[in-house]
C-alpha cells in the first residue's frame, strides 16, 4: 500500500503540471480540446491523491511504523479512532491533506467554470494547477508522508496530547482547508484577467459563489477554534489573538470585503479593480497564514505541524504576489468600471467604508502578528504583541464596523439626502439608545459595554426594521402574515440571507463583549470535602478518579455543584499527564446555559490530596457558539438560487432602474434590491 501511494503521488504531480501547461495554452490558443484536456487533467488528480491518502490511513490503522510519519504521530496507546486524523496532525500529512481537499473543491470548480465561463476557465484550471502542483512538489521532494524508515521501531511517538480530543476532527480539517480555497475564487478572478475579460462581469458570480463557500469555511474554521480552546486549553478562553488564530482572522476579514464589495460589482458595474486587488490581497494573506502554520519565525503556542519549510512558503506567497500585480498591470485598462461613486451618502460608499475597516483591521492584525520578527532583527530581542493591544485597537473598528454593517444596507443606492437617512435609521437610533438605557438600568457602568450593546442593538433593528417593513408590504397585498415572511426570505435570497448572517455577527459580537467585560475568576485550592462559592455557584469538590495508561496518567476530579440552591448535578474536570511529551492536556468541566458557563478546570493534584482548580463564571459564550448555524444558515440561504420568476421580477426592476437614473431604492419593498 505504501508503494502504491508513492506511485500515486507521482503521477499526481506528473498530470498536474500536464494540466496546468494545457490549461495555459488552451487560454491563449482558445484550443476547446486543449481546454478539455486539460480540465479533465485536473479532475484524474482526485483519484490519485485518494489512493495515496488511503495508502497513508491504512499505515495508520494498521500501526505500521515503518512510514517514518506514522511513526512520528502515533503510538499503540492512542486511541483507535485517532488513527483517521492523524494523517493531517503533522506536516507532511497536513499537506497530503490540504492538496487532496483542494484537488476535489478545484474539481466541482472546474466542472461549473467549464460550463458557465468557458473562455475563463482554462486559464482558472491553469491557475488552480500551479497552486495545486506547489503543493504536490512539496510533499514529493521535502515532506514526503509515506517516508519509509530502514529501522523499524516497535512503538512511534504518538500524537501531541493537545490533539486528542473532538474538535481534532473538525477544527484543521475546516482551517487547512479555508486557508488553501481562497485559491477558487483567485483563480477565478486572475483567469478572468488572464483572458482579458477582467472587465466584464461575467466572472462575478462565480467569483461572488466561490468566494463565499471559501469565506464560509474559513468562518466555521474560526468559530470552532475558538470552541475547542474553550473546551480543551483549560484558560477559560476562546482566543487570544494568537498567530495561528490570526493566521486564519487575516484572510477571513480580507475575504469578508471581497464578498461585500463583489456585490456592488455585481449591481452597479463598480469596484472591478478594487475588487481584483481584495482577492489578491486575500489570497496573499491566507498563504501567510501558511507560511506561519508551518513553523515560520513568528512565535505562536499552539502552531501545528512545525516544520523548517516556512520560508518556502513565504517565498511562493511573494512570487505569487508578484505576478499577480503585473497581471492586474497589464490588465489595467480592462477593469474600468461603467459606474462611479455619486454620492458618499449612498449604498456604494457604505460598503466601500466597511471594506477599508475590514482591511485596516487585517493589517493591524498583520503588523501586531509580525512585530516580533522586526523586533528580533533590530536589537535581537524577541517582544510579542499581546491581547491588550489587540483589543484596545481592533475592538472599537470592529464596533464601527457592526454599526456600518447595521446602517449600510438601509442606504440608497447611487445617492440619498440627510433627511432620508435620518428618516430611515430614526427606528435603528432609537433601538440602539434604549438599549444603552436599558443596560444602565440592569447594571452595566463600563461605558464601553454600554456603547457596544447599543451599537449591537442598531444593527439588528436594522435588520428587523427590513424584515417588517418588507412583511407589511406583501401583506397589504393580499398575503397572510404567516406567508409573507418566508416568501420575502426566499423572494431575494442573497440580500435576506445576508441579514440573516449580520444577525449571526451581532449574536457573536455580544458573546464576546458580555463575555470579555463580565466574566468572573477565581483560583482555589481544596481537598476532598472543600465547598467554596463563586457568585450564585456553590461546588463541593468530592474525590479524584486517576486511571493509568502506558502513555499517561488521568486524574478525573467529581464536583457537585448548585447554582441558587438548585443542584446542576455532577462535573468531572479532567487533566492527564504525558511522561514522553512532558505536556498535560486538561479539559474544563462546563454547565452552560444562554446566560452563562460555570467552568471548572484542573491546574494541579499535589501528593497531599490538595488540588488547584480555576473556576470560572462566563457570561452569554452560548452565544458565541450558537452563532455558527446562524451564519451557515444565512450563508446557504444567500447562495441558494432565486427562484425564475423571482429573478425575473429583480432583473426588470434593475434594469428599469438603471435605464430611467432612479437615485434610490425604497427599503423593505416588495422583493428589495
Amino acid at each position: 500500500m505504501v508503494e502504491i501511494g508513492q506511485v500515486a503521488i507521482v503521477a499526481a504531480f506528473m498530470v498536474t503540471a500536464y494540466a496546468g501547461f494545457v490549461g495555459f495554452a488552451g487560454g491563449a490558443l482558445n484550443g476547446r480540446d486543449l481546454a478539455t484536456s486539460a480540465r479533465w487533467g485536473f479532475y484524474s488528480v482526485v483519484p490519485l491523491l485518494l489512493i495515496a491518502t488511503a495508502s497513508l490511513i491504512y499505515a495508520f490503522v494498521n500501526n505500521d511504523f515503518s512510514v517514518k510519519y506514522v511513526a512520528e504521530n502515533s503510538n499503540l496507546a492512542m486511541p483507535r479512532i485517532y488513527a483517521w486524523v492523524a494523517f493531517y496532525s503533522g506536516n507532511a500529512g497536513s499537506l497530503l491533506y490540504i492538496a487532496l481537499a483542494f484537488s476535489i473543491m478545484g474539481a466541482i470548480s472546474t466542472k461549473v467554470l467549464s460550463t458557465r465561463l468557458p473562455y475563463t476557465s482554462p486559464y482558472a484550471v491553469g491557475v488552480m494547477s500551479i497552486v495545486l502542483l506547489f503543493f504536490l512538489g512539496v510533499i514529493l521532494f521535502l515532506a514526503n508522508p509515506l517516508e519509509q524508515l530502514s529501522v523499524i521501531p516497535e512503538d512511534g511517538q504518538g500524537i501531541n496530547p493537545l490533539l486528542i480530543h473532538f474538535g481534532m476532527f473538525i477544527h484543521p480539517p475546516f482551517q487547512m482547508l479555508g486557508l488553501i480555497s481562497v485559491a477558487i475564487p483567485f483563480s477565478v478572478a486572475l483567469g478572468a484577467l488572464l483572458a482579458g475579460r477582467g472587465g466584464r462581469d461575467e466572472w462575478v458570480d462565480q467569483g461572488r459563489l466561490w468566494g463565499m463557500v471559501s469565506w464560509l469555511i474559513l468562518t466555521v474554521g474560526l468559530l470552532l477554534g475558538a470552541w475547542w480552546a474553550y473546551t480543551s486549553l483549560g484558560w477559560g478562553g476562546y482566543g487570544a489573538w494568537d498567530p495561528v488564530e490570526n493566521s486564519a482572522l487575516m484572510p477571513w476579514l480580507a475575504m469578508t470585503a471581497f464578498v461585500h464589495s463583489i456585490m456592488v460589482q455585481k449591481r452597479r458595474g463598480m469596484f472591478r479593480m478594487w475588487n481584483m486587488v481584495l482577492i489578491i490581497t486575500s489570497f496573499t494573506l491566507a498563504q501567510l497564514g501558511m507560511f506561519i502554520n508551518r513553523g515560520g519565525p513568528v512565535p505562536s503556542v499552539h502552531s501545528f505541524a512545525e516544520s523548517t519549510m516556512g520560508w518556502i512558503f513565504l517565498a511562493i506567497m511573494g512570487l505569487t504576489l508578484f505576478l499577480s500585480v503585473v497581471i492586474f498591470i497589464l490588465r489595467y485598462e480592462t477593469l474600468k468600471s461603467r459606474g462611479s461613486l455619486e454620492s458618499f451618502l449612498s449604498r456604494e460608499a457604505a460598503f466601500l467604508g466597511q471594506n477599508m475597516l475590514f482591511l485596516l483591521i487585517a493589517f493591524v492584525t498583520l503588523w501586531g502578528t509580525v512585530f516580533p520578527i522586526f523586533s528580533e532583527a533590530v536589537d535581537d530581542t524577541t517582544m510579542t504583541i499581546g491581547q491588550p493591544f489587540f483589543n484596545k485597537v481592533n475592538g472599537p473598528l470592529m464596533l464601527l464596523l457592526i454599526f456600518m454593517m447595521g446602517v449600510g444596507p438601509l442606504l440608497p443606492w447611487r445617492r440619498a439626502t440627510w433627511p432620508m437617512i435620518l428618516r430611515m435609521l430614526r427606528v435603528p437610533l432609537g433601538f440602539g439608545i434604549l438599549i444603552g438605557v436599558l443596560s444602565w438600568i440592569f447594571g452595566v457602568r463600563e461605558p464601553w459595554a454600554i456603547f457596544s450593546f447599543s451599537i449591537c442593538g442598531i444593527a439588528v433593528a436594522g435588520i428587523l426594521q427590513e424584515w417588517v417593513r418588507g412583511t407589511m408590504s406583501r401583506h397589504s397585498r393580499g398575503e397572510p402574515f404567516y406567508q409573507a415572511f418566508p416568501r420575502l426570505l426566499a423572494a431575494n435570497r442573497p440580500r435576506y440571507g445576508g441579514y440573516v448572517v449580520h444577525l449571526a455577527i451581532v449574536m457573536l459580537g455580544v458573546g464576546i463583549v458580555t463575555s470579555s467585560f463580565y466574566d468572573v475568576q477565581r483560583d482555589v485550592v481544596m481537598k476532598p470535602g472543600d465547598t467554596e462559592k463563586l457568585g450564585k455557584y456553590t461546588f463541593t469538590f468530592i474525590d479524584v478518579t486517576e486511571r493509568t495508561f502506558p502513555d499517561r496518567l488521568e486524574e478525573t476530579a467529581r464536583f457537585e455543584v448548585w447554582s441558587g440552591g438548585r443542584s446542576l448535578g455532577y462535573m468531572y474536570p479532567y487533566r492527564a499527564f504525558y511522561p514522553e511529551f512532558r505536556m498535560a492536556a486538561t479539559r474544563g468541566a462546563i454547565n452552560s446555559t444562554l446566560l452563562e458557563d460555570f467552568y471548572l478546570v484542573p491546574s494541579e493534584f499535589r501528593e497531599d490530596g490538595q488540588a488547584v482548580f480555576r473556576v470560572l463564571v462566563n457570561p452569554m459564550v452560548w452565544w458565541i457558539w450558537a452563532s455558527c448555524p446562524v451564519l451557515v444558515l444565512g450563508t446557504l440561504l444567500s447562495l441558494s438560487p432565486n427562484s425564475r420568476a423571482s429573478r425575473r421580477r429583480l432583473s426588470l426592476s434593475n434594469i428599469s432602474k438603471e435605464s430611467s437614473g432612479t437615485p434610490t431604492s425604497r427599503p423593505g419593498a416588495g422583493t428589495g434590491s
